[in-house]
């Protein structure tokens, strides 16, 4: 990779937690099921839905929730690598002088099971929820230390 030669040495490498990704996966699609069953023991179908809209509607929340279960999986190729000069975060790479000040972030709110961690950096803030250790990683690059 050319821009890992200007980067300098690789100091660390932090990759996808699959475990992770596959238990928030999981429970996902326990609770979509609950939510399904007891919606259809509550309410059984009698046919076809009453008008094309109200189909329409059912069908568009179905894809939501389709969306929210299988969301974590888009996580799947996540990575972090960790340069002299410089970070890569998935394919794209970061100069350390251009993301500034770099910390890390616990945010967990009252809509989700799930917290999510942030790699928060002057350029931006990076979504590293479902990467395996990346603060660990990260000071063990730069610091020397756990």
């Amino acid at each position: 990779m050319p821009e890992s030669t200007s980067m300098g040495r690789k100091l660390a490498e932090a990759h996808v937690n699959m475990g992770k990704i596959l238990f928030h996966t999981g429970v996902r699609v326990a609770l979509a099921g609950v939510v399904v069953f007891a919606g259809i023991r509550g309410n059984p179908p009698k046919g076809a839905p009453a008008s094309l809209i109200a189909g329409l509607v059912a069908a568009l929340i179905a894809l939501l929730a389709l969306g929210w279960v299988f969301f974590p999986l888009v996580h799947w190729g996540d990575h972090l690598t960790f340069y002299e000069a410089g970070i890569i975060v998935g394919r794209q790479p970061w100069a350390l002088e251009k993301l500034g000040e770099i910390s890390f972030m616990d945010v967990k709110n009252n809509y989700s099971l799930f917290g999510q961690t942030y790699m928060c950096t002057q350029a931006r803030r990076f979504n590293v929820t479902y990467i395996k250790d990346a603060k660990k990683n990260y000071n063990r690059a730069y610091f020397k230390g756990i």
